[in-house]
């Protein structure tokens, strides 16, 4: 390899990783992964100069592909268009499960096979796509005009586009294993919260103030004694009622100052940022219900 060669595959690669550390950052960076599928396709426009790009994936609450992000062109051109994401794109990449490069302004579709030797040429290309997976089924799928421009070789397009659905699908994998979590944890929120109700219900009014240290002794100890230890697992109780304490707190204080933070902030004697962080933290919507 000469000298030109190699620092044109240097180059290459420091492109490479410049995009995917773009990408990871907006992925770790949000809470909700759909909100910067469009950071991200900007970020790819910024860093590889595509033209053309998109995002879709599956709603499974109505069954339907839906629009996640589009450069460069609309949703609608995106979603209905065959050299892009058309019925017979989608129909093919659902049953291959492969990356594919859609020719001939959508009349053909030439599905990415590691051991190739055929490949398309660039100038064919009208889009490459590559679905995400997650546990073996497609969840979202990425869309773009190219990566990487001749003389670069079209199978360095796939291989990013690999590494770039793999870190869309982990950001995925883990936000969804976040929401069943965060349910989990509302609705012992809201049977802790039933709880204590009845609690401060049952306890006799003896004309004086009943201690907030008091109700929650009485109920964690309570708690604690109807629950059972298992010596061969890691719990996580400590965390859990931590965070549910912490929730309901800053959710009750919000809902008394009618969303004002900064009253807020100082009803609970805390800074304004040290709220900010906790709400985004814990997942607590700023906005007045």
């Amino acid at each position: 390899m000469s000298s030109h060669e190699k620092t044109e595959q240097q180059e290459l690669q420091l492109l490479r990783l410049k995009t995917l550390y773009e990408i990871s950052r907006l992925i770790n960076s949000a809470l909700n992964i759909e909100e910067v599928y469009p950071q991200i396709l900007r970020a790819m426009a910024k860093q590889m100069r595509i033209k053309r790009a998109g995002i879709i994936w599956w709603n499974g609450e109505n069954n339907k592909w839906e629009i996640g992000a589009a450069h460069g062109l609309s949703g609608e051109d995106l979603r209905k268009r065959k050299d892009y994401f058309g019925q017979n794109v989608i129909e093919g990449l659902i049953e291959k499960g492969q990356m594919a490069a859609i020719l001939n302004k959508g009349a053909d579709i030439w599905f990415y096979d590691k051991g190739a030797r055929n490949l398309p040429q660039r100038v064919r290309i009208s889009f490459l796509c590559a679905p995400i997976k997650i546990k073996g089924a497609i969840s979202a799928v990425i869309g773009v005009d190219h990566l990487f421009e001749e003389p670069v070789k079209i199978t360095e397009d796939f291989l990013l586009m690999e590494e770039i659905g793999q870190l869309l699908a982990e950001g995925i994998k883990i936000r969804k294993a976040m929401a069943v979590e965060t349910r989990a944890l509302l609705e012992e929120n809201w049977v802790i919260r039933q709880e204590l109700e009845a609690l401060g219900k049952s306890i006799p009014h003896t004309g004086r103030k009943i201690p907030l240290t008091e109700i929650l002794e009485e109920r964690i100890t309570r708690m604690i004694a109807e629950m059972k230890i298992d010596l061969r697992s890691n719990g996580h109780l400590y965390d859990d009622v931590i965070k549910i304490v912490e929730r309901t707190l800053l959710s009750s204080a919000l809902e008394k100052t009618n969303y004002v933070q900064l009253q807020t902030a100082r009803f609970l004697g805390i800074n304004r940022n040290t709220l900010r962080r906790k709400m985004k933290e814990l997942g607590i919507s700023g906005l007045k219900k």
